[in-house]
């Protein structure tokens, strides 16, 4: 859990602070097993020791908080996906698993954020848009170390590219997102089927 940021004299956190306040705020109370789309904009402000006034300064309403506070929360649980397939490295079996041993892992550091996030998807468009570049993004990345791997003769040569990188970004989102969500522990279980398909998926037709 986030620590509790200092608050100034009159228990209202100081301007130029605001924004990662607002974010240990929203942690913690969705930590403490509130939904985000019960959460008002007071109760946000208080446990934040914010005003409502300031809130309205550092963000245009509960949608903007929560498309940055998932922006910041991803960096890394993309990051570690995307370095690897820069690497000139092969991607071997073994080298997908830890690579998604620490997807799951970021994801389940951030899962009260990135939980909101699938929670409020589904109903607000903005949101949803804002996660679906996100994951394409990482997509892209896939599609190029595909055509790399292509020209190569790594992979086989009818594998269409733009539908494989899209089933494997989106369905190991899916199956990260639904074994954080649902308690799961068996990490390493997932990492090893979920980089096995993934492998044979690129590779096995070579």
């Amino acid at each position: 859990m986030p620590s509790v940021a200092r608050r100034g004299k009159n228990g209202r956190a100081r301007r130029g602070t605001v924004e990662q306040h607002v974010f240990e705020a929203v942690e913690r109370l969705l930590a403490g097993g509130e939904t985000y789309t019960a959460l008002g904009i007071q109760r946000i402000a208080d446990e934040a020791g914010i005003a409502r006034s300031s809130f309205y300064l550092n963000f245009a309403d509960k949608s903007d908080l929560l498309i940055r506070l998932a922006d910041a929360a991803t960096g890394d649980l993309f990051g570690v996906a995307e370095e690897r397939l820069s690497s000139p490295e092969a991607l071997t079996p073994e080298a997908l698993r830890e690579t998604f041993l620490s997807v799951v892992a970021e994801y389940r550091r951030n899962a009260s954020a990135l939980g909101a996030l699938n929670e409020v998807a589904a109903y607000d468009a903005g949101v949803a848009s804002f996660w679906r570049v996100r994951v394409e993004a990482f997509g892209d990345a896939l599609r190029d170390r595909l055509r790399l791997d292509l020209a190569a003769g790594r992979v086989a040569p009818d594998l269409d590219v733009d539908f494989t990188a899209h089933w494997i970004v989106w369905g190991s989102e899916r199956s990260v997102a639904q074994h954080v969500a649902a308690g799961a522990t068996d990490d390493d279980r997932l990492a090893t089927a979920v980089a096995r398909s993934v492998w044979w998926t690129m590779y096995g037709g070579a």
